[in-house]
């Protein structure tokens, strides 16, 4: 119990959802206790009960309905993982197919914001990428990307239709190293809606990503914004 006093009430409320989840107490479509009986239970207000299912409905296990209750969305939900590999090789890990939808493609100057992130000049010539990512035809992610021109000059549409990092690999002889990223809990857009099918009300995860080469060059920033009914984000650090 010791340890319990050093975890935030919110996190011990999560766990406790969480764990019911897994274990199968919740099953899919199945009501969680109410925020009353929760409180109740934990002793602490409702603002703490309401950053706990918050979060899970971020991550993908919960969904709210107006008025109704609180629900279990999904229990195998799939997680997207920070070890550096590409969607791709992701999804064969779980047996599934990776099949990506190129929404844009085109080359157009960096905006200050963009240039910056990309070590380039404001104006400079780079790609802006838009492709929804699926696994067995069920979207997961939207991934808006931008590369420099002068760094990869022969990308091109075909080869964006598949691993974009195996494409990098291959025309650098230089392997995928580490990337940093930011996570930010975002409201879905109109365009999100209609490419995820999801409620305008569920929150979803930004995730704002800069890769590297093992020769310590930038391959790219990417803005991802994952489905997480279907597919969880999950951070793995080393020692």
């Amino acid at each position: 119990m010791g340890n319990s006093k050093r975890t935030p009430k919110y996190k011990l409320i999560e766990n406790y959802i969480l764990q019911k989840i897994k274990g199968g107490e919740y099953q899919k479509g199945n009501a969680i206790e109410t925020e009353q009986v929760l409180i109740d239970k934990f002793n602490v207000s409702r603002v703490t009960v309401r950053q706990a299912t918050n979060n899970l409905v971020a991550k993908g296990f919960l969904s709210r309905s107006q008025g109704s209750g609180t629900y279990v969305t999904n229990q195998n939900v799939m997680e997207r993982s920070t070890n550096v590999k590409s969607f791709t090789q992701e999804m064969l890990e779980s047996g599934k197919t990776a099949s990506t939808e190129i929404i844009e493609f085109k080359v157009i100057p960096a905006s200050e914001e963009i240039a910056n992130k990309l070590l380039i000049k404001q104006d400079d010539p780079i790609y802006f990428i838009k492709r929804l990512r699926k696994a067995d035809a069920i979207p997961m992610m939207l991934e808006t990307n931008y590369m420099d021109v002068k760094r990869y000059p022969n990308l091109s549409y075909e080869s964006i239709g598949g691993s974009k990092y195996e494409y990098v690999e291959e025309a650098t002889n230089e392997s995928i190293d580490h990337s940093h990223h930011i996570v930010l809990p975002i409201m879905p857009s109109e365009e999100i809606v209609r490419y995820f099918n999801c409620d305008h009300t569920t929150p979803l995860l930004k995730v704002l990503n800069s890769t590297y080469l093992s020769n310590g060059d930038l391959l790219d920033f990417t803005e991802l914004i994952l489905n997480t009914d279907e597919y969880q984000y999950q951070s793995v650090r080393g020692k």
